[in-house]
């Protein structure tokens, strides 16, 4: 079965219709190559880094202690992530939603934002009238990022559409 995020437009239409939602859960592959990343970083650092660091003392001694913490809660949360598969992003009647504290209500979206960043990692941004505050969503999310924009877009207007000729 292919996941959400995977799966083409009139999928996530035909979801949205019959179930009032539609969840995209994190892709395992980003989020793989992400761990990955993380994993080969740590390694660089305790290869490279580490032995010289346990000679030194001062303020490189500290230096890299914080960079090795921050790499090692980065892999952390990497790891929580692939185990969970969340946050969740869901586009439902009421709005946007990622993860269990940020919404955005339909009515509360100013725009949605171009695509911006290098061909493999594709995002945007949806942002809020209120507090310019803006959820960012990309590959980690849906396969086709540029499909997924055009379908948000829609749904977008046709909100809007129905707020406007409310018979």
């Amino acid at each position: 079965m292919t996941a959400t995020g995977d799966g083409p437009t009139e999928l996530w239409t035909a979801d949205l219709r019959r179930t009032g939602r539609v969840a995209f859960p994190l892709r395992r592959q980003p989020l793989l190559r992400q761990t990955w990343s993380t994993f080969g970083l740590l390694g660089l650092l305790a290869v490279a880094g580490l032995p010289h660091a346990l000679k030194i003392s001062g303020v490189q001694l500290i230096v890299v202690i914080v960079v090795t913490t921050a790499v090692v809660i980065g892999l952390c949360f990497s790891i929580w992530q692939l185990l969970t598969r969340g946050p969740v992003l869901t586009i439902d009647t009421g709005g946007v939603r990622l993860g269990r504290r940020r919404f955005m209500a339909w009515s509360e979206i100013d725009a949605i934002t171009e695509l911006d960043g290098p061909p493999g990692d594709r995002r945007f941004a949806v942002v809020s009238k209120v507090h310019r505050r803006k959820l960012w969503i990309g590959p980690e999310y849906v396969r086709n990022v540029v499909a997924f924009r055009y379908w948000l877009l829609d749904l977008l207007e046709e909100h809007r559409r129905t707020v406007a000729s409310p018979g």
